[in-house]
């Protein structure tokens, strides 16, 4: 999907994607990390250099920029499919870790989308087709409720060791998928 950055909108370039800057359609507000796959630190002023060897990934470092200056909301792109595995599956367990910050990440990959949330419910547009799939990001999801989709749930305990909740289907209304006590990952094309 086309996504449009605001005037309120904090940008922020994790690393390599300060090369991309230009698809955003104005500078970035902000450039973390450590600059390995940028190849030199950038000419910015508004910059936060860290370390090579660090606890955090540079996008985790970019979340926690944002978060710290008050955001709550993260669009996130770039975060999938890459060189490195490694750091797609670092991104969807980011996406836990903004849940667990009562915010909400989304990540979009071409036509998909990639969300969590946390104690709470997720309500998606009628407009919506094709498949939706719901899984435990918690080693238990309970109290989950899925309503309007093609296989319904009541109260039902959803694992993390168990994907029950793949390839379910849209059917043209308003759905809705709640969860009492956990994370759950929602991953969804657009179109």
């Amino acid at each position: 999907p086309h996504i449009t950055a605001t005037a309120d909108d904090l940008i922020i370039c994790a690393d390599g994607g300060y090369k991309y800057k230009e698809l955003l359609g104005r500078e970035c507000d902000m450039v973390v990390g450590d600059f390995d796959s940028f190849g030199s630190i950038p000419e910015t002023e508004n910059k936060l250099v860290a370390p090579t060897e660090k606890d955090e990934t540079d996008m985790m470092l970019a979340v926690m920029s944002g978060y710290e200056r008050g955001y709550r909301n993260f669009v996130i792109l770039g975060a999938l499919g890459g060189e490195r595995n490694d750091h797609s599956v670092a991104n969807i367990q980011l996406l836990h870790y903004i849940a667990s910050k009562s915010a909400r990440g989304t990540i979009y990959h071409g036509d998909e989308v990639f969300t969590a949330f946390k104690n709470g419910t997720l309500t998606l547009g009628a407009d919506l087709k094709g498949y939706i799939s719901v899984f435990s990001l918690t080693d238990e999801s309970r109290g989950v409720t899925i309503r309007n989709l093609k296989y319904t749930l009541e109260n039902a305990i959803l694992y993390s060791y168990m994907p029950v909740g793949v390839s379910n289907e849209f059917l043209g209304k308003e759905s809705e998928i709640e969860v009492r006590d956990g994370t759950l990952l929602i991953v969804y094309k657009t179109k």
